[in-house]
């Protein structure tokens, strides 16, 4: 009888990690919608630090992570380039407070958002990752008359 309850508490134990796996990870669709949704926040920053020109690197920042978490969805790996997309909706967020100016919903996090955020790579880890596909920095400058390249297909 004591096994049989064992192994019925340890089917449950596993069916509960499981399902708190499967909550975190993110399909397709719902990275696109992520990505696109930072993607617009970044488009609103890029017109305010091109209005304001208060250049404080968080707006390269932002497209740089933007930019390797679309790279990251085009090769299938949803979870990661969703993790960096939030990072760099974040530092566009700061780039809008730092031009002292408005932010929507867009700007906002989700529940499930915080979610995934909850459980990402620290922002050192995920700024090592994207350093290590290309150390270049990108300047808020040099993105005033250019296409910021986000656009998810």
């Amino acid at each position: 009888m004591k096994i049989k309850l064992l192994i019925t508490t340890l089917f449950l134990f596993l069916t509960y990690l499981v399902s708190i796996t499967d909550a975190t990870a993110v399909d397709k669709v719902r990275a696109k919608a992520i990505l696109i949704k930072t993607n617009n926040a970044i488009g609103i920053t890029h017109m305010t630090v091109k209005r304001t020109r208060k250049f404080s690197g968080k707006l390269g920042l932002a497209v740089k992570h933007e930019r390797f978490a679309k790279k990251l969805y085009e090769a299938g790996n949803f979870d990661k380039a969703v993790q960096h997309s939030l990072f760099a909706r974040k530092c566009a967020t700061e780039a809008m407070q730092e031009n002292s100016a408005k932010t929507n919903t867009l700007f906002i996090l989700s529940t499930e958002e915080k979610t995934i955020l909850a459980g990402s790579a620290s922002d050192d880890d995920l700024k090592k990752e994207a350093n290590a596909d290309n150390s270049t920095d990108i300047k808020d400058e040099e993105l005033m008359n250019g296409n910021l390249n986000l656009e998810i297909l």
